[in-house]
Formats: structure tokens, C-alpha cells, sequence
């Protein structure tokens, strides 16, 4: 019995500081009070103040919210999205609506060297897992690995809002979507075709010249040969990406008790 109670005592003691340290964790996190907290200092003032201006923009014609953050690291907490969704609830007065759900919050981490696009349950039919993922990796992660912070969230949160704002159907000033990019790296169709035919055509030339090779031989060649074809394109299609954010201006009201759907992409660099 003594066994049993020793047993009972030690699993509410761990639960108990295992709840501490998650209380701890969370209230370590900063408290997001602008459209673009640069905790991490690392956006110039110019992108910083563009990136204000649009975000007041979007909430002032249709009551959605984006929230830039930057911060150093994401310790004690081990992955960005979790640390993500705890900054996301912002201590109670969380961003967006609570009722509509429609806050966005795009978040860097640098000593992890990650991006995180953390999504709102009323904007997700919008800005899908996907949309999110493309925009850390192809917009905002190119002019991190110059060190270009600021460029990168204008060019992304540009992305995002345009988005937003044509689900909506309005117009912001100044806000123009960027230019569609391709995966870095990546073969078009097309191009698969021609190398493909390309390739088609020196195995036949190849047999004509030399005769009919042998089964085993034929094999080896024509398969290796296909197999590092498809990998040189398969390759151009994976990688990741990262992301990073600055604040000015006056007072903002995007904290309304929004949370997130749990949805959302990122990309480190």
C-alpha cells in the first residue's frame, strides 16, 4: 500500500512541475502589441513602416488580421509551430476576432533560422497550408539568405494581404501582389518532356550504332540513366525556407481574443 501512495505522490509532484514549466514557457513569451513586432530588431524602418501601413489597411476594410513577429529564439520551446501557436494567443488577447477567427501571424525565429506562417481557422479557405508554405519558401526565404529581413516579410505579408484582399473583394493603396515565382530550381513540363524525348532518341541511336545489346547490360544503362534523369528534376521541388519583422505606429486593434485553426507553412534557410 505504502508502494502505491509513494507511486500516487511522485506522478502529481512530476504533473505539478511539469505544469509550472509550461507556465513558465508561456510567460516568457513577448506580447504582441503592433502589426509588426520586431523583437529581433532586424527590420529596417522603411519595410517596417510599409508593412504597418498595409496591415491597418486590411483591418479597417474587412475586420482580418496580420501580425508580423520577429524574435531571436524560440527556447525553451523546441518547434516553431508550437511556439507559433502559444505567441498566436498573445496572452489572452489573441489575434483577430474570437468569434470570426481571423487573425495571421507570420513569425521568424533566427538563431533557428525558421519561418512560420501561423493561420486562423476563418481565413484558412484563403490562405491554405500550402499558400502559406509557397510564400515562406519562394517570397520572404530568398531575401533572408541576403540578410534582406525587411524585404523578405514586405514581399510575403505583400502576398498574404493581396491575397486577403481579392478574397474579399476589395482595394488597399498600394497593394499590388507580387509576381508569381516558380520553385527555385525546378523544371517546367515542358522541359521534362525535351529531356525525356532527348533521351528517348540517344537509346535508339545508341542501339543502332552499336547492335543489340545484351538484356543485362540494357538494363543497367537505360535504367541508371532514367533514374538520375528524374532525380535532377525531382530535387529542383523540395528545400526550405525562413522568415524574419519590425513595428511602428500608433495604437493597434487586431488583439481581440483571435486563435488559430492550427493551420499554416513554413520554411527555414
Amino acid at each position: 500500500m505504502e508502494g502505491v501512495k509513494t507511486v500516487v505522490v511522485s506522478l502529481i509532484f512530476a504533473l505539478y512541475v511539469a505544469s509550472g514549466l509550461s507556465r513558465t514557457a508561456d510567460e516568457r513569451l513577448p506580447e504582441l502589441t503592433l502589426p509588426v513586432n520586431d523583437f529581433a530588431r532586424v527590420i529596417d524602418a522603411a519595410n517596417a513602416d510599409a508593412m504597418d501601413r498595409m496591415i491597418r489597411q486590411l483591418q479597417a476594410a474587412t475586420g482580418d488580421v496580420v501580425v508580423v513577429a520577429t524574435v531571436q529564439t524560440i527556447e525553451p520551446y523546441g518547434d516553431i509551430r508550437e511556439y507559433a501557436n502559444k505567441l498566436f494567443e498573445n496572452h489572452g488577447r489573441g489575434i483577430g476576432d474570437k468569434e470570426k477567427k481571423n487573425g495571421l501571424l507570420i513569425l521568424v525565429a533566427l538563431k533557428e533560422r525558421k519561418v512560420w506562417i501561423e493561420v486562423g481557422y476563418g481565413l484558412e479557405e484563403w490562405i491554405t497550408d500550402g499558400f502559406a508554405g509557397e510564400t515562406s519558401r519562394e517570397y520572404i526565404v530568398p531575401e533572408f539568405r541576403s540578410g534582406q529581413y525587411g524585404a523578405g516579410l514586405r514581399t510575403g505579408t505583400t502576398r498574404i494581404i493581396a491575397r486577403l484582399a481579392q478574397a474579399r473583394n476589395v482595394t488597399l493603396e498600394g497593394v499590388r501582389a507580387p509576381a508569381e515565382r516558380r520553385p527555385q530550381g525546378g523544371g517546367t513540363p515542358i522541359q521534362f518532356a525535351t529531356v525525356l524525348i532527348l533521351f528517348i532518341a540517344v537509346l535508339i541511336i545508341s542501339r543502332l550504332v552499336q547492335g543489340p545489346p545484351s538484356a543485362r547490360r540494357w538494363g543497367r544503362s537505360a535504367w541508371s540513366g532514367w533514374s538520375s534523369g528524374v532525380g535532377s528534376f525531382g530535387g529542383g521541388w523540395s528545400g526550405g525556407s525562413g522568415g524574419s519583422g519590425g513595428g511602428f505606429g500608433g495604437g493597434f486593434g487586431g488583439f481581440s481574443g483571435g486563435s488559430s485553426g492550427g493551420g499554416g507553412g513554413g520554411a527555414s534557410w
